[in-house]
């Protein structure tokens, strides 16, 4: 039996049509070694769904007068100091180094050509949005100056290049200035490494368009936040504009938390970004990156740091433990134990620094003098995310242990951690009453009970609560009742909505086998956003407000600066106050990469493939279908590429095809058609006996599954 991938010939809907004069030479960024892949491993028709361009140097989709806006301007494009300007729309985010033909006909002493950037609509005009983190200015424009008429190039500084944009205005002052504008075009600076920035190493592609475009969105967004290491934000901050040379870690190319802002390590990142980046582009050479700047700058007393350079902020325990946890999935997916045992002692003193914390009257954690956050209002010494966090620490710990091969037992020690911390968790924060967990024992005594998005969720992913229990049940009805038209309020933040907890939310209601709950609310969130004229439409942003403005954590952090949020975000950051380093100014600290979470949710749990031990030795499919009638996708390590395709039929039967490397093995957890009735299963076309299948039933809860062991190669199942 062969399975085939297709290979559909490359067309763009109108929907994509981004980069009209896209050139199509491609290089890495300036003289950047190009270490990444060359081609896609998965070719097909859904590569349509690409936002990522075919080469590194881009120009606008069109261009408008900044007065009044109406159709697109064509040819040249005239200028005047006494008109409002024009701006120009890429059609998508973008971000780099821009280069400007113009021609001065008129100037009276000195002009220049003032540019301005933002990633949303909302802040079109001369001034460009904010990004520079001092909030009692604004970022302004750059200036392109000249005394005299004539013809000028004008390329922007590297210093000074724009993360993150959408749309670019461009206008005169001086007296009597007049001109025009010839040509524009882009130098991409993110993704530095490749010279293909199209070659992703995964795909996914299902049933429901939106839910394909949504995945590529993420995708594309982790592919905005992958800079070169010396294109970081500066800090401090200069007196004016802003600087985007800053030296933020090690190698080529990093993982970071945004593509206009803040553009530096942070460790939150690790909980979405590298699952998503691993499922999508298979870029984790960043991620290595980032997490062995983590660990170069960690303190004497095991704490590792709250932000990468040259913020370096502290003082903060999960983000701690989302350290700890990265290093785990950035082993799963690379297979690089090498790495870990390059780390291993910065790693036990990271565990001995918060295991340290536990308070033995409680068995829970107490993150007191600790307790820098992702921006959530009110931490407490017990927080429930804190211990969910921990729990999690503990497990993957002592999967990493058992990799390098460590023989001091130290793997058992935290397995028996764990299943006491699993316990305390679960006697002292649990509210029957309500159905969820308390955000903090403090929260409850003090009579201000709050049942937190971020802890209830990380419960149910992280395995402190059976998935398949009434209680995972509870927890999964329970954080619905905060949703709103347009996403899930988190009541941690109130009036915002999280695109970094939705992210777990969504995975949570799939581990409870609430798979409609699940798409139901990536559709209502990231679909709400990918849809909004106003946003980019082509990234991930990294949270909004509940009533449909981008004015996240305005109050939280932000200075009121509605235009400070970042639309194509990755990482979970900043608190609303926090500790930085001897010699620091800075009041508060970031977040971003942390809103590609359905990326993860649709390839793990939706089509249902993914890894479970190093770099896919071993493996697990099980598919939820939702109201999905197909779904595939794929991605690929170091042994090789991984596939799943399956079909669903309206009688409840179904279809699923798979190839995996030889030599691998995993768990097939299929859903039985329906409830009572008879139905037969073939394997590579043998029909079987479900005698010889694993009955699930009972372990998972509401869900009638069977299970099965699979192998290497390629096979399909038929379920009738």
């Amino acid at each position: 039996m062969t399975i085939r991938f297709p290979n559909l010939p490359f067309t763009f809907p109108v929907w994509a049509l981004a980069f009209l004069g896209d050139v199509l030479a491609q290089s890495c960024w300036k003289d950047t070694k190009c270490t990444g892949p060359q081609t896609a491993a998965f070719p097909g028709e859904w590569e349509a769904n690409l936002f990522s361009p075919s080469s590194r140097t881009v120009t606008p989709k069109a261009v408008y007068n900044l007065n009044t806006g109406g159709s697109p301007l064509v040819g040249s494009v005239s200028l005047a100091s006494t008109q409002p300007g024009v701006y120009y729309d890429f059609g998508l985010e973008v971000g780099g180094v821009v280069a400007i033909d113009f021609s001065v006909a008129s100037v009276n002493g000195e002009g220049a050509l003032g540019i301005a950037f933002t990633e949303a609509k909302d802040w079109i005009g001369p001034v460009s949005d904010s990004s520079s983190g001092v909030f009692e200015r604004n970022d302004g424009a750059l200036y392109a100056n000249f005394t005299s008429a004539g013809n000028y190039t004008y390329v922007m500084p590297d210093e000074q290049l724009r993360g993150g944009f959408r749309y670019m205005t461009l206008f005169l002052v001086g007296a009597s200035s007049s001109g025009s504008i010839n040509n524009v075009s882009l130098e991409l600076s993110f993704q530095p490494t490749w010279s293909n920035l199209q070659a992703y190493q995964g795909y996914f592609h299902s049933s429901d368009d939106l839910l394909n475009k949504i995945w590529y969105s993420g995708a594309y967004t982790i592919q905005t936040n992958a800079l070169h290491p010396s294109t970081g934000r500066s800090w401090p901050a200069p007196a004016s504009q802003w600087a985007n040379n800053g030296n933020i870690g090690t190698g080529d190319t990093i993982n970071t938390d945004g593509a206009k802002r803040d553009r530096t390590v942070w460790p939150g990142d690790m909980g979405v970004a590298i699952p998503a980046a691993f499922y999508s582009t298979g870029d984790i050479e960043s991620v290595k990156n980032s997490l062995a700047t983590l660990y170069s700058i960690q303190a004497e007393n095991g704490l590792l740091p709250f932000s990468g350079p040259p913020l370096l902020a502290v003082d903060s325990d999960t983000y701690h433990m989302w350290t700890m946890i990265g290093t785990y999935n950035y082993v799963l997916y690379s297979g690089d134990v090498d790495f870990v045992q390059g780390i291993w002692s910065k790693y036990l003193a990271a565990m001995t620094f918060v295991t340290n914390q536990l308070d033995s009257s409680l068995g829970l954690l107490n993150i007191t003098g600790y307790t820098n956050d992702w921006g959530r209002f009110d931490v407490d010494n017990t927080q429930a995310s804190a211990q969910m966090l921990y729990y999690r620490t503990l497990i993957t710990g002592s999967a990493l242990a058992t990799w390098i091969g460590d023989t001091t037992g130290i793997n058992s020690t935290w397995l028996g951690a764990a299943a006491e911390l699993k316990s305390a968790i679960n006697s002292q924060l649990w509210d029957e009453s309500y159905g969820a967990f308390d955000d903090s024992i403090e929260k409850r005594e003090n009579n201000t009970s709050l049942y937190p998005q971020d802890g209830n969720a990380l419960a149910l992913l992280f395995g402190v609560v059976n998935a398949t229990s009434d209680q995972a049940l509870d927890i999964s009805t329970s954080l619905t009742k905060n949703w709103t038209p347009i996403g899930a309020e988190s009541p941690e933040l109130s009036g915002e909505v999280s695109t970094f907890i939705s992210s777990f939310e969504i995975q949570a209601h799939l581990l409870a086998g609430q798979t409609q709950r699940a798409l139901d609310l990536i559709r209502t969130s990231w679909g709400w956003y990918l849809n909004n004229e106003n946003g980019t439409q082509s990234t991930m942003v990294e949270g909004y407000l509940v009533d449909g403005t981008f004015g996240y954590r305005h109050d939280a952090g932000y200075g009121e600066d509605y235009s400070y949020t970042s639309h194509s975000h990755l990482d979970p950051g900043y608190p609303v106050s926090g500790s930085f380093r001897e010699g620091s100014t800075l009041t508060w600290t970031t977040l971003d990469g942390w809103a590609t979470g359905p990326v993860t949710a649709l390839t793990e749990y939706v089509l249902g493939l993914s890894i479970t031990s190093l770099a896919g030795s071993t493996w697990r499919i099980a598919p939820q279908f939702g109201d999905l009638t197909h779904a595939e996708g794929g991605f690929t390590t170091s042994l090789g590429k991984y596939f799943l395709n399956w079909n669903t039929s309206s009688d409840g039967s179904y279809a699923l095809e798979y190839s995996v490397p030889q030599g691998t093995s995993g768990v097939l957890v299929l859903p039985a058609p329906s409830r009572g009735e008879n139905y037969r299963v073939k394997v590579d076309g043998k029909e079987i006996t479900m005698n010889q299948w694993k009955s699930a039933a009972d372990a998972e809860g509401n869900r009638q599954l069977y299970m099965t062991q699979g192998t290497g190669g390629e096979h399909r199942i038929e379920v009738n």
